[in-house]
């Protein structure tokens, strides 16, 4: 394990383009909508062209570990530091997002690379067919329930279960486990409010 990758990892993780996109615009993103320094908050807040920003570079911090020490056989455990950034960032008093879009770069990344050489990952139908299914797969949740927070943890739950589909190291199936947790963990007021009915639809 590379401790330098791990730190560099937790560091991207942490800077947070909801405050940042919010800030140039003299918004304090941690007061504003939900509270919620994420891609969901901004659309509410700050509309379409921030999320979509915003979406990007998450998406990203989550990728850029996998991208380029995909050759690391711990390449998740750099995807996971950049999730804990991302919810606990260093920068931010460790009051992060959710780590949804993170670890989605984590899993776009780790599927387009295919570290594990799956044979369900080589096939040319999955390469081209996975990101507009998953996109889709979250657009028809979202657009049926009104609520990111089902359309989200549907996406982390079924991309997590196909990703330990195809590991057979029992590290790497721990670290997806313990990222769907901590998804789950921030979550945990959403899931509270849905289970009351109360949960804020767009």
């Amino acid at each position: 394990m590379n401790f330098l990758v791990l730190i560099f990892s937790y560091l991207l993780g942490s800077v947070n383009f909801a405050y940042i996109t919010a800030r140039i615009k003299g918004i304090d993103i941690s007061s504003s909508g939900s509270g919620n320094p994420g891609t969901s908050n901004v659309l509410r807040t700050l509309g379409k062209s921030s999320a979509a920003i915003v979406l990007l570079g998450d998406l990203l911090k989550g990728a850029i570990p996998i991208i380029f020490f995909s050759n690391d056989k711990y390449f998740l455990l750099y995807g996971l530091a950049a999730v804990l950034g991302h919810i606990y960032p260093l920068f931010y008093k460790f009051k992060g997002g959710k780590g949804v879009a993170t670890y989605l770069g984590v899993y776009i990344a780790a599927v387009l690379l295919n570290p594990n050489n799956s044979e369900l990952f080589d096939l040319q139908i999955f390469q081209i067919l996975n990101i507009p299914t998953i996109a889709l797969f979250y657009f028809v949740i979202f657009k049926t329930t009104r609520v990111s927070a089902i359309a989200s943890l549907s996406t982390v739950t079924t991309t997590i279960a196909l990703l330990i589909f195809v590991n057979n190291e029992i590290e790497n199936i721990s670290i997806l486990l313990i990222l769907l947790f901590l998804i789950f963990l921030k979550h945990s007021e959403n899931i509270k409010r849905l289970a009351e009915g109360k949960e804020n639809k767009f």
